[in-house]
């Protein structure tokens, strides 16, 4: 009986039909070996991080970073680089080995209320500048209804070397609202792709060796009553009189 489809060389010479069962097995492990390949030439990459491609400096093998694709290759990088999600009640342990926190989320949610002892590098800022690329992301959040767009900050990762005493061994903690997870999830195996898991790639990208993501983020540290800072600014003083 004919056999339809591909054929491969069998060690006799003749050709033998290619099952399709090891066709689907052999694509997980090459989609596997593209990623490892990808993560390996981003970090071979010479030049600083903002010297990758896109209009934010961000792409990842030329692919958008919140696409699938750049997510799949970060969380691998993040991987390999040992991230830890720390768990909340994990935070005075590294904050006494010299832990700095960072929240990455915008100056006014920090303002609103943020962890005790954080400080604020935001990952990304309000839009500063007219070029083709901005006026199009601030059209793109008019059209939502959004006021104030954002853009990636360019400053983030040499904001965020002035606050620790050694990138290679000072432990720094992010945390946007959300969290993260390296973990497979139902809509995603490479996990949740969150602002702090690519902020933490970012520093990982840039030779940080003891990066943490808090698990949950801030929405879960105030939903569980945990102490929260807030900002008295001169309205709120006003307000208050």
């Amino acid at each position: 009986m004919a056999v339809s489809g591909r054929v491969t060389p069998t060690r006799s010479g003749m050709a033998g039909p290619r099952t399709m069962a090891s066709t689907r097995a052999s694509v997980p492990a090459i989609r596997a070996r593209r990623i490892r390949l990808a993560v390996r030439a981003e970090q071979q990459q010479p030049g600083p991080v903002g010297s990758r491609s896109g209009p934010t400096g961000l792409n990842v093998a030329s692919m958008r970073p919140t696409s699938p694709g750049a997510w799949a290759i970060m969380s691998a990088a993040l991987r390999e680089a040992n991230l830890r999600m720390l768990a909340p009640q994990e935070l005075p342990w590294v904050k006494e080995k010299g832990a700095i926190v960072v929240d990455v989320r915008p100056e006014d949610s920090f303002a609103e209320g943020h962890l005790p002892g954080a400080s604020n590098v935001p990952f990304y800022r309000s839009i500063d500048g007219w070029t083709p690329w901005q006026m199009a992301r601030r059209v793109g959040f008019a059209l939502f209804g959004v006021a104030k767009g954002t853009e990636p900050n360019p400053n983030f990762v040499s904001d965020v070397r002035s606050l620790v005493a050694d990138p290679a061994t000072t432990p720094v903690v992010l945390y946007c609202n959300m969290g993260g997870s390296l973990e497979p999830t139902k809509n995603d195996r490479n996990g949740q792709q969150t602002r702090s898991m690519i902020a933490a790639y970012e520093l990982v990208q840039a030779g940080f060796k003891a990066v943490h993501v808090l698990k949950g983020g801030f929405g879960e540290w105030n939903s569980n009553g945990r102490e929260v800072e807030a900002l008295v600014t001169a309205d709120a003083t006003e307000k208050s009189t």
